[in-house]
């Protein structure tokens, strides 16, 4: 089945309870001097409210959020969204829900978790920043409970998400615990307002006011002082303290908290629960396993027990529930009542939780939420049940990130995992996925020892589909994290001999997010990127291990991009057309294959001097996008920036500076790997203008990110940006230093287009490039070779450029070496020795010695043969 054809839309992924503000008590107390100070917090970046279960955060910033002016959105935390992915979904979802014309094309293209794949994160953040920063309204986003937030990488993602926060939006967290890694440096900088819990405890006034409105006028004010002095202000165990007098008798619940030994929170609590009928007090301890439930879920938790309440009675004793919706559908205990119970559980019967997982498993399973479903049987240890669902899986793109999908699949034993191989292998991938290499090496390492030792008692099917998923894990390893693509090459191929029907792995979110090239977007090494000897191979192996699954168009698009590159034209054209072709029948995601490939198209009819067609590839490009891609604003401006560079190629500025105008770009914005494109063009741009030190400034970080994102073509195409810029400041030897680099870095892969590609300007620095060269200027350091200079600088007589007579003619060694070097090396050529060249040249051993050094360096070589060898194939001998 097609990983494609089952990805769900993002809309789908949203569990909408967590977007509603809670609901407030009746009974909730107005704190004006608390909410005033929260309005005035809005004038910095953030606002931490910290302080233990039941001070009433929750409360507070309900009511103030309530009274406001501007839009806020609330989002309730829990420990699944310890997830990066789902975590950042769930923030556009609130944002969303508060301002539901944000974002809306943003939620349905799946660009959240697609964008946040294993080193996106950044590229995303600055995607979205950016469309806060166009919001004409402002907004206040609650993060509720983010004290269960403790994955590393999303506590990092939200700094820099505050570092570079717009003004007309504020972020309050709720947490039970100080975040200190991010609190430091957020408070040294002014941007944090803070309430803590000193300032959430009620005071008399306020402890008065709230015993009146529970109808306990008669509390006396010495009494409300004794509770208020044995509870510290906290507002539950005020709460608490209302129940319980409410079922005991006023004098002797005092008298028992007039006991030194007594813990307050503890005591009340025990007095609430001992107070509710064994009915309840056994319907809390089961709903104290969920997450959230519904009066179905309530009612099938108790079946068999005809005495059990229901969610109703429940509600209206005001037993600490939480309503989710605005329709008061779904429900949560509170976080430190649903602690007091799951102990309550424990204590009861510490068996019990197994056989209650089970149930809530059962009933999701009915329900169709089966991943809620997987859940539950994992947590109860129902191992069967989670297996049957799983199967379910295979060869299926489920709705969950990869790192939810690892922590299902760590939850089960070992020996589980080792008898279903598909499991094990997708739970090594997820760790990849999850940016976890070294560990993913420990599992795979164990893999290849089972192969060896244990697979000659299984089945000839066994051994290969274990081979099969075994091998295609490993060439994701190999070329996304090692970026060996030979390596990767290998593993491919034996991965598709031993498994040629694909492989059956559980998918989470394995696609990039929407670029305008796909070859762009993958990792490598500079100068060894995908070198012509492996590339073909490569790509016809992938294609066909791709085509067991019907998603093999991205990848006949990405080889077509790279035969661009190569300036194979006819089959670029070739396989950029299948892809295209593919794509078109693809319902899910199309533009991520479509847009690449109608602008690569483009580029070849401009290549193939017909400027008519290649506008006519992108208005197809602009029409299949406005019709049919949810991905609407992240194409366009792709698709309007390769218009307005063909126009800026035939010096009309216009539509490059509408375009500018039109997406806000500056150099001083913040910048990701996935914009590289955008803010190369707006070099191109800035260039144009003549603004050339706003464009260095802008080259040079964009130079420094495609470098730490490992981005060659992107850090290739910028240091020949950057070399014809120095040519234009005047700074002629740094532009042919940089030239020289683009060179050597561009050889081994045998790129072409990317020098062409920047017209006359790039074949003026490459022939004066050729005659530093000759004159023997650039010494004693690795070169690219002359017959490559050639084929490039022939490519730009193939656009019409003219070449001057020395750049056309650059086959023969007196182009290279000065005219004493070429004297030098005809008598190495004739076999004389080093005394027979001094006498016949009338020049001393040390004059000749230094002589031969720059005739090995020029021609890349360590010998006499070798540069014999290597003067002969200059020559075409």
């Amino acid at each position: 089945m097609s990983v494609l054809s089952n990805a769900k839309q993002h809309e789908n992924l949203v569990l909408k309870s967590k977007l509603f503000r809670p609901q407030q008590p009746e009974q909730a107390i107005q704190r004006l001097s608390l909410i005033a100070h929260l309005n005035e917090g809005l004038k910095r970046k953030a606002t931490f409210v910290i302080a233990p279960a039941g001070y009433g955060k929750t409360t507070l910033i309900s009511n103030w959020t309530k009274q406001l002016d501007r839009s806020n959105g609330w989002l309730s935390l829990d420990s699944r969204d310890n997830d990066i992915a789902r975590f950042w979904l769930y923030v556009c979802a609130a944002i969303h829900h508060a301002e539901p014309d944000f974002l809306e094309d943003t939620l349905s293209s799946d660009m959240v978790s697609s964008s946040l794949v294993s080193g996106h994160v950044e590229p995303f953040l600055v995607r979205l920043l950016n469309q806060l920063e166009e919001m004409s309204r402002h907004i206040v986003l609650v993060l509720d409970d983010w004290h269960v937030i403790d994955d590393q990488r999303i506590v990092d993602s939200m700094s820099f998400f505050i570092e570079y926060l717009p003004s007309n939006v504020h972020i309050c967290f709720i947490s039970r615990k100080s975040p200190e890694g991010l609190k430091a440096r957020w408070l040294s900088r002014g941007w944090v307002n803070k309430l803590e819990a000193d300032s959430l405890r009620f005071n008399l006034q306020e402890a008065t006011a709230f015993f009146h409105k529970h109808n306990l006028v008669e509390l006396s004010h010495d009494q409300i002082q004794s509770l208020l002095y044995k509870t510290e202000g906290w507002v539950t165990g005020l709460k608490l303290a209302v129940i319980a007098i409410n079922g005991k008798v006023k004098d002797q619940l005092f008298h028992a908290l007039e006991a030194p030994q007594v813990h307050a929170e503890n005591f009340l609590a025990e007095e609430v629960f001992e107070s509710l009928s064994e009915s309840e007090r056994k319907m809390l301890m089961k709903l104290s396993l969920l997450q959230r439930f519904n009066h179905e879920l309530c009612a099938w938790m108790s079946q068999n027990d005809l005495e059990a309440p229901s969610l109703q009675k429940l509600i209206d004793s005001n037993l600490f529930l939480v309503s989710l919706d605005d329709h008061n559908q779904w429900y949560r205990l509170h976080h430190w009542f649903k602690a007091f119970l799951r102990r309550q559980l424990i204590d009861y019967d510490p068996r019990a939780e197994t056989s209650l997982y089970g149930l809530a498993g059962a009933w999701c399973e009915q329900q169709g939420l089966k991943e809620d479903a997987v859940e539950y049987y994992l947590a109860g240890k129902h191992y069967e049940e989670a297996i049957r669902l799983l199967e379910e899986m295979k060869s299926f793109m489920i709705r969950r990130q990869f790192s939810t999908l690892r922590k299902w699949l760590s939850m089960l034993p070992e020996a589980i995992l080792q008898s279903h191989h598909y499991l094990y292998f997708s739970f090594v991938f997820s760790l990849l996925w999850d940016n976890r290499p070294d560990v993913a090496e420990e599992y795979l390492l164990r893999a290849e020892r089972i192969l060896e030792e244990e697979a000659h008692s299984w089945s000839s099917a066994e051994r290969n589909r274990y081979a099969g998923d075994l091998y295609f894990v490993r060439n994701f390893k190999s070329t996304q994290f090692d970026m060996d693509m030979v390596k990767g090459l290998e593993y491919i191929r034996l991965s598709l001999m031993h498994s040629p029907t694909g492989t059956d792995l559980i998918f989470a979110s394995p696609y990039l997010p929407l670029a305008p090239s796909i070859y762009r977007s993958y990792n490598g090494k500079r100068g060894r990127h995908l070198p012509r000897e492996i590339a073909d191979t490569f790509f016809q192996s992938m294609i066909a291990f791709m085509k067991q699954m019907g998603i093999e168009e991205a990848i006949e698009v990405c080889y077509g991009e790279l035969l661009y590159e190569r300036n194979e034209l006819k089959k670029a054209e070739e396989y950029l057309k299948k892809g295209l072709t593919k794509s078109i029948r693809t319902r899910h995601e199309p533009e991520k294959v479509f847009v690449p490939a109608l602008l690569f198209l483009s580029r070849i009819s401009v290549a193939n001097h017909n400027v008519i067609a290649a506008v006519r590839w992108l208005e197809m490009a602009k029409e299949k996008v406005l019709e049919n891609s949810s991905a609407m604003k992240e194409a366009l401006i792709f698709i309007e920036a390769e218009l307005a560079l063909l126009k800026l190629d035939e010096g009309d500025t216009l539509l490059a500076l509408q375009w500018k105008s039109k997406y806000r770009l500056s150099h001083q914005d913040a910048v990701s790997v996935d914009q590289l494109y955008n803010y190369q063009a707006l070099a191109r741009i800035l260039v144009a203008s003549n603004e050339l030190r706003a464009a260095w400034n802008l080259l040079k970080r964009l130079w420094e990110i495609a470098l730490k994102d490992h981005r060659p073509m992107d850090a290739l195409a910028i240091q020949i940006l950057q070399a014809v810029l120095q040519k234009r400041m005047g700074n002629h030897e740094e532009a042919i230093l940089l030239i020289e680099g683009a060179l050597i870095h561009a050889e081994p892969d045998d790129y072409i287009r990317v020098f062409v590609d920047q017209g006359l300007s790039v074949a003026e620095l490459l022939g004066e490039y050729i005659q530093m060269r000759q004159k023997g200027l650039l010494r004693d350091r690795s070169i690219p070779s002359l017959r490559y200079v050639r084929r490039v600088l022939s490519s730009f007589a193939d656009q019409g450029i003219t070449l001057s007579a020395s750049e056309d003619s650059l086959d023969t060694l007196e182009v290279l070496l000065t005219n004493r070097e070429l004297s030098v090396y005809r008598c190495m050529e004739e076999g004389l020795d080093n005394q027979a060249i001094t006498e016949r040249l009338g020049i001393g051993m040390g004059t000749l010695k230094s002589h031969i050094n720059h005739i090995y360096s020029k021609l890349q070589v360590s010998s006499r043969v070798e540069a014999i060898r290597r003067g002969r194939e200059l020559r075409g001998v």
